[in-house]
């Protein structure tokens, strides 16, 4: 229970798929560094072809799923 409500208190609003600051915070953090790995460099590609979609869709749902996308890419990337 602590541990959600933590994350309510990150965010300033009811939602927390398609969210603009949560993707933002995300890319952040994503794009800071690394190591050069080819796989590394993949990811990062997808992340950013994921990011734009999300940047370029109007539709809720479509941008929830490109949310959904980016955490994956996030993740794989820290457990790089």
């Amino acid at each position: 229970m602590k541990v959600q409500e933590e994350f309510l208190m990150l965010h300033d609003h009811k939602y927390a798929i398609a969210d603009d600051k949560a993707v933002q915070v995300l890319l952040d953090k994503m794009l800071g560094g690394g190591t050069r790995q080819r796989r590394r460099e993949k990811l990062l590609k997808a992340l950013e072809e994921a990011s734009r979609n999300y940047q370029n869709s109007s539709q809720r749902e479509r941008q929830a799923f490109f949310h959904g996308l980016l955490t994956g890419y996030a993740v794989a990337l820290k457990l790089w």
